[in-house]
């Protein structure tokens, strides 16, 4: 149809070090989103260690004919109650303007598929109580609320 703009071919694949950069836009981004403190001298080893060192987990983009739309990150951690190694969703983010198209449903089946073929039998993830969007986004797609709370210390202080 003429005058109808294109929609760009989006695709969910593997992060490669290249997309480095642009990545950490989106970071930026779901940081700023999530009222998490951003410190590029922190985040930016960190991540470029988890794309080099597959051990540590993986992160997938959603490529939208070259620019990215999303991103997700899976670390691994090893648990008793979970029969060994699980997979937590450590950043989960799509771009305002992609959203409501599929694509956060895409990229969490891409994580679910990539963990089966790892044997991974559980993934966690957090997200914030006031969230309720995304609360009810997860509880569509099979995540369960915990009655856990978590806790953290940093200790490197």
């Amino acid at each position: 149809m003429a005058g109808t703009p294109k929609i760009p071919r989006l695709k969910i694949r593997p992060a490669r070090h290249s997309d480095l950069a642009r990545i950490l836009l989106l970071i930026e981004a779901y940081y700023t989103f999530d009222s998490i403190d951003f410190d590029a001298r922190v985040i930016r080893p960190a991540f470029s260690r988890l794309l080099r060192d597959k051990s540590l987990g993986r992160c997938w983009v959603v490529d939208a004919a070259g620019a990215l739309a999303g991103y997700a990150i899976l670390t691994y951690n090893y648990d008793l109650e979970f029969g060994g190694t699980e997979g937590i969703i450590t950043e989960f983010f799509i771009a305002p303007n992609y959203r409501r198209e599929g694509l956060g449903a895409s990229m969490i089946g891409t994580v679910r598929e990539f963990c089966r073929s790892a044997r991974i039998g559980t993934i966690e993830l957090q997200v914030s109580r006031g969230n309720r969007r995304a609360r009810a986004f997860y509880q569509a797609l099979g995540f369960e609320p915990s009655d856990r709370i978590v806790m953290s210390i940093d200790v490197t202080g």
